[in-house]
C-alpha cells in the first residue's frame, strides 16, 4: 500500500511540476511588471520631494554661493539616481539568475523525460515474456499454486506515458513479478502465486493510479487454474484480440 500511495504522489508531482513549468513565463512577466512600477514609483516619489525642495533650496535662498542646502539637494538627486539604476540592475541580475534556473530544471525534466522513456525501451520483450509464462506455468502446475498475467494496452499513449507506466507497476509489482514490453503500446505483467481476484484488483489500482481514461485502456486479465487450465490458454488471453484461431 505505501508503494501505491508513494506512486499516486509522484503522479500528483508530476502534474504540479507540468502546471509551474507551462506558467513560468507568465510569473516572469508579473514580477517584472512588479520591478517596474516599483521603479516608477521610486521616481515619481524622488522627483515630487526634489520639487517641493527646489523653490526651497534656489529661490528663497538670499546667498547665491554653493550652500549645504544646494549641496544636499544634489545630493539627493545623485543618491536616487543611483538607487534606481541599482534597483534596475538588481532586477536584471535576479531575472538572469531565475532563467538560468528555469533553464536548469527544464534540462533536468528532459533528462527525465529521457530516462522515463529509457526505462519502457529496456524492457524485456515478447519472447522472453512467453518464456517467462511457460516456466512459471511449469512451475505453478507442479506446486498447485496459482499464476496470474496481465497485459494493459494503451494504442495512444506516447513513449513518455508508457515510461510513466513501467514506472507505475514497477512500484506496485512485489518479489518474483515481473514486467515486460509486449509491444509498442502494451505492457504484461506475470504474477505467480496470484488468483484472478487478485489480478483483477491490482489491474483496477493500476487504472485509477494511471490517470488514464478507461476508454483509452483495455486491461486483460487471467490466472491458472481460476481462469485458464492450460498455458496455450493463458497466452490466448492474454493476447485477446491478438490471439490466432
Amino acid at each position: 500500500m505505501e508503494n501505491v500511495a508513494s506512486a499516486a504522489s509522484m503522479s500528483r508531482h508530476r502534474a504540479k511540476s507540468g502546471s509551474k513549468q507551462t506558467s513560468w513565463e507568465e510569473l516572469e512577466r508579473q514580477d517584472w511588471h512588479l520591478w517596474i512600477l516599483a521603479t516608477l514609483l521610486m521616481l515619481i516619489l524622488g522627483i515630487s520631494l526634489l520639487s517641493f525642495m527646489y523653490p526651497t533650496v534656489f529661490w528663497l535662498s538670499n546667498d547665491s554661493a554653493w550652500q549645504a542646502q544646494e549641496r544636499a539637494f544634489f545630493g539627493f538627486c545623485v543618491l536616487l539616481s543611483l538607487g534606481i539604476v541599482y534597483m534596475l540592475q538588481r532586477q536584471a541580475t535576479v531575472r538572469r539568475l531565475r532563467r538560468q534556473l528555469f533553464e536548469a530544471k527544464a534540462a533536468v525534466e528532459a533528462v527525465k523525460i529521457e530516462a522515463t522513456i529509457e526505462a519502457f525501451r529496456t524492457l524485456p520483450g515478447t519472447e522472453p515474456f512467453r518464456d517467462m509464462l511457460a516456466m512459471q506455468y511449469r512451475r505453478a502446475s507442479t506446486s498447485g499454486s496459482p499464476l496470474g498475467g496481465a497485459v494493459f494496452v494503451i494504442p495512444k499513449a506516447s513513449l513518455e506515458a508508457m515510461g510513466r507506466m513501467v514506472h507505475l507497476l514497477r512500484s506496485m509489482l512485489r518479489r518474483g513479478e515481473s514486467l515486460y514490453r509486449v509491444s509498442d503500446k502494451a505492457l504484461g505483467v506475470i504474477l505467480p502465486n496470484m488468483p484472478l481476484s487478485d489480478v483483477a484488483c491490482l489491474a483496477t489500482q493500476v487504472e485509477q493510479l494511471s490517470g488514464i481514461p478507461g476508454d483509452e485502456e483495455e486491461v486483460r486479465i487471467t490466472s491458472f487454474p481460476d481462469d485458464a487450465d492450460s498455458l496455450a490458454e493463458l497466452e490466448r488471453r492474454l493476447r485477446g484480440s491478438e490471439a490466432t484461431p
